[in-house]
């Protein structure tokens, strides 16, 4: 069977599949929401407060998707003339979402009119608050709604506005709005909703898929200056857009406190040509991105706090709460397993602040449902979430924990997750390029896993680093993980699971097995 065989036996799908996710994204090919009523009510109020110059304010999210939803609306309604105020909360001041300190500052200062965008569907006490004041508030929203909305005047939420049956970003959301109001589709408004695609790891379906591949084809044609600033001039990847330039945006309101700085990464995507405001906040967003690597790199984690199985594992960080979902990532990366990171609250040390990060297979989703009532507050999907709790119930949150990943491991078994098995010598530049014609690769379309079984006596294993390695011509296998069982082996093979990737090497290219699993046959 051929490299490409394997992969299309592997997603299930045939070559005429494979030529429609190759084809280029369109705005021809997007479903659009703009005969739902939900959708033309909120162009209505929006048109409204346009003609009547209406005291307007936008309060997003500090994460990418709420950056660009708020940059998106933000520079549509003031190309309509409205000139309106935005807000980028802080993670360690206001948290999360509209509050009620907030309503009021904006009714003292004359707003009358509140957009949430990346948040709000939950807001029950503060959009309260607001019509409390006699403000009006739309709601611009895809998380999770609760049992009982909060009492907006509009709304627009994929789910709630019977738009899509699949999560969206908000940022696409946005997107859609500021389309009927600018009576054009904007290529920079689409690439903004494509990043947020990958920042909020939504579903690579739909309206998803084609923001994500217009994404990368838009970036590639206009070189946005502001973008291009963290990712270079040359020919961007999904991997370039993924590693090299959404965390530089997540890394603001992850390590910054103050709220100026997330309004300034929102400000420099609203400035997209602006060589002053693109030099300055770049630069910020550079350090903030530097220092969210060295204190990723440094990171602690408290003995007496830490469990763990071979199915999973619990720790306590002493660092900022903020960065409790890159520490995660990390520890899962590295040990293979569904991690838990907990944190202390920088506003109330008694309470703790937690990433959850699943390995493929796994589905953290199951975990807050089923012991919903151990937590203060919880939310995300499958392969990550975030939740609060109190502090005396750390020991019965991980045992729970650790209890749904061993089963869910269990269960895992019994279906026989699926690897693609190859050689070392498949590690190259033309399997390589079958390899990228089916990305990009993302929730629901998860990139595959490979297998290759390979001699132990063939593997360099370094004396002084936890790494080893198998090298062939152009092609080698990596391994980060399991190494001192490697050394005490005795038997002759092993097979090692992983990701298949090409690095660049004194001007060639190396085709490269990264492994995330190891084992002893």
């Amino acid at each position: 069977m051929t490299f490409q065989d394997k992969l299309l036996e592997y997603f299930q799908i045939d070559l005429n599949d494979l030529g429609a996710r190759n084809t280029p994204g369109s705005f021809v090919n997007l479903k659009t929401p703009f005969d739902l009523p939900d959708f033309q009510l909120v162009i209505d109020r929006l048109e409204k407060a346009i003609s009547t110059n209406e005291k307007t304010v936008v309060y997003g999210d500090y994460d990418m998707d709420g950056l660009t939803s708020t940059s998106i609306l933000k520079c549509a309604l003031e190309e309509r003339g409205l000139k309106v105020g935005y807000f980028i909360p802080s993670r360690y001041i206001e948290g999360y979402g509209l509050n009620i300190s907030r309503v009021e500052e904006f009714h003292s200062r004359g707003y009358h009119l509140i957009i949430t965008i990346d948040n709000g569907i939950t807001a029950f006490e503060a959009i309260s608050k607001a019509k409390e004041l006699g403000m009006d508030v739309i709601v611009i929203d895809h998380h999770e709604k609760e049992d009982k909305l909060p009492p907006f005047d509009y709304c627009f939420h994929q789910f709630i506005s019977g738009f899509l049956d699949y999560n969206c970003s908000a940022a696409s959301l946005a997107f859609f709005l500021a389309s009927k109001l600018l009576s054009r589709f904007d290529a920079y408004f689409a690439t903004l909703a494509g990043l947020a695609v990958f920042s909020d790891v939504m579903p690579l379906v739909g309206n998803n898929l084609e923001f994500a591949k217009m994404m990368l084809k838009f970036i590639n044609k206009n070189h946005y200056k502001n973008l291009a600033y963290f990712l270079g001039d040359g020919e961007a990847t999904y991997h370039d857009i993924i590693f090299n330039l959404n965390p530089y945006f997540n890394a603001v309101g992850r390590v910054n406190k103050d709220s100026l700085s997330t309004n300034n990464a929102a400000k420099l995507l609203m400035c997209r040509n602006d060589d002053e405001t693109i030099s300055k906040v770049g630069r910020m967003m550079t350090k903030c991105n530097d220092l969210r690597k060295k204190l990723t790199k440094e990171v602690k984690f408290i003995d007496k706090y830490t469990f763990s199985t071979e199915h999973g594992i619990c720790l306590m960080s002493d660092g900022l709460s903020g960065l409790a979902g890159v520490f995660a990532s990390k520890v899962m990366r590295d040990k293979n397993i569904p991690t838990a990171v907990f944190s202390r609250s920088e506003n109330d040390p008694s309470v703790l602040l937690a990433s959850i990060r699943a390995t493929d297979g796994y589905n953290i989703d199951s975990f807050l449902k089923k012991y919903a009532n151990l937590f203060i507050d919880c939310g995300g999907h499958e392969k990550a979430c975030g939740i609060t709790i109190h502090e005396n119930n750390y020991y019965n949150v991980c045992t729970n924990f650790l209890s749904e990943c061993a089963k869910q491991a269990l269960d895992m078994e019994k279906k026989d997750i699926k690897h693609i098995e190859i050689s070392l010598s498949d590690l190259n530049e033309e399997n390589y390029k079958i390899l990228t014609s089916f990305m990009p690769f993302g929730e629901g379309f998860e990139e595959p896993m490979f297998t290759i079984r390979l001699k132990k006596k063939n593997f360099y294993i370094s004396p002084n680093t936890n790494y080893a390695c198998r090298f062939s011509n152009k092609s080698k296998v990596i391994l980060f993980n399991k190494i001192d069982a490697l050394r005490d082996y005795k038997g002759e093979e092993v097979i090692v699971s992983g990701r298949f990737s090409r690095d660049s090497y004194k001007g060639d290219y190396v085709y490269q097995l990264i492994s995330e699993d190891i084992k002893f046959i």
